[in-house]
């Protein structure tokens, strides 16, 4: 531990998610091989119809995953960074899931619900 006065002890600005997760979106770092989604559902609970919550979204990778197989289910996706929830919205209308997936600006601490509102609240990559 250094006890150089010079040291600042102001913590660094926090820096949202865009670059590292639009770069892991765009580059296929999240693709999930075939066999793995059905695991994935199993392990998650989910069903078709139901009523999903997609905390920390992102660019709403994992909202357009259950989205995509889960026929009749609804997905809200919220997030705090609004660039990613525009690239998510792009990839949401160039995949024909605007029907079924909305992405919102939000926070985990105060969701916009109502209570007994979702069947399913999911995290994927929320610190």
């Amino acid at each position: 531990m250094s006890t150089d006065s010079t040291e600042s002890t102001t913590s660094p600005k926090p820096v949202t998610g865009f670059f590292e997760g639009e770069r892991l979106e765009l580059n296929w770092r999240y693709a999930y091989r075939p066999e793995f989604v059905p695991l994935l559902l199993d392990y998650l609970g989910a069903q078709p119809g139901m009523q999903i919550l997609d905390v920390g979204c992102g660019s709403g990778f994992l909202s357009r995953l259950l989205a995509n197989n889960l026929a009749n289910s609804r997905v809200l996706g919220l997030d705090a960074d609004q660039a990613l929830l525009a690239v998510g919205r792009q990839m949401l209308a160039e995949e024909g899931l605007t029907d079924r997936v909305e992405l919102h600006p939000g926070d985990a601490y105060r969701l916009p619900l109502a209570d007994d509102s979702l069947d399913l609240v999911t995290s994927h990559t929320l610190l």
